[in-house]
């Protein structure tokens, strides 16, 4: 079936974000934008129509509001609506099976709270074999006719580790179909010289860190040659970088390595810092 961009709508000012940012994500990409509601069962042995409670009619109101917000503001968009019962948020995954990317709105909360993020954002990020996109609400009030995707460059947050082949495709494309700049940043290791990796005799550790970082994104340059590349070696820790170069950009891209298995989901710290502390939309890209 055709690809599609999936938003999971809750009808916070997040959640509308993200919806407009996916519909200007589809406009780019030509795909169909389907907007879903989970509509939480409170008992699992709750058989009832949907539509036979309030609370779901108001949800597909909801929908039917934003389906006509997106419509308006990019008519030449398919949209789709769809309420999903569901006993839990871990039902967004297998009610999206033909998503090529899903988008949730985030509080994006900073310091001590930060560190708490919604169970449907939390277990979405951890579980998706697809990129996951989080948008926070704008600063400008609804109505104001400000766009739903930001200005400013793509910055992306790179492992010299292999299997970033899918973070830098997603980057690339990212910047290539935007027309801006790709900030790209390496946090570069204080342990070089006990990491056994080889460097020429008159090379200090930064230039050495540099040549690897532009030697790996050659291939890319070459695919995207219209994209304009700024590389940058950071020198504080991959989650402090990858933060530091979010302000100004208009999308921040970071990956969600290895298979997270265990109780809680888990999403590492550089993704888990971009996600509470960046104000721009943070894309996670799994990687292997």
């Amino acid at each position: 079936m055709r690809p599609e961009i999936t938003v999971g709508l809750d009808g916070s000012a997040e959640s509308r974000s993200a919806a407009r940012w996916a519909a200007h994500e589809a406009e780019l990409r030509g795909l169909p934008v389907r907007l879903l509601h989970l509509w939480i069962l409170r008992s699992l042995t709750a058989q009832n129509v949907p539509g036979e409670y309030p609370q779901a009619l108001a949800a597909e109101r909801m929908l039917q509001d934003a389906e006509s917000d997106l419509l308006r503001r990019y008519p030449h968009v398919p949209v789709i609506t769809e309420l999903l019962s569901a006993d839990s948020p871990a039902a967004l995954l297998p009610g999206a099976p033909n998503a090529e990317m899903v988008v949730l709105g985030s509080e994006g909360l900073g310091g001590v709270q930060g560190y708490v993020l919604g169970s449907l954002a939390l277990h979405t990020v951890a579980q998706s074999a697809v990129p996951v996109v989080l948008v926070r609400a704008p600063e400008e009030p609804e109505g104001s006719g400000a766009p739903a995707a930001r200005s400013g460059a793509v910055a992306v947050g790179v492992s010299l580790r292999a299997g970033y082949d899918g973070v830098l495709a997603f980057a690339f494309g990212a910047a290539a179909r935007r027309g801006v700049p790709l900030l790209i940043v390496h946090a570069a290791t204080r342990r070089r010289a006990a990491d056994g990796r080889e460097r020429a005799p008159d090379e200090s550790p930064e230039q050495a860190e540099q040549r690897e970082l532009h030697d790996a994104l050659l291939p890319w340059r070459e695919k995207f040659p219209a994209v304009h590349v700024v590389e940058h070696i950071s020198h504080e820790s991959p989650p402090r970088a990858v933060v530091d170069i979010a302000p100004g950009a208009g999308l921040l891209v970071v990956g969600r390595g290895g298979n997270r298995t265990g109780l809680a989901p888990r999403i590492g710290p550089v993704a888990h810092a971009a996600i509470h502390h960046a104000a721009c939309p943070v894309a996670v890209i799994p990687h292997d």
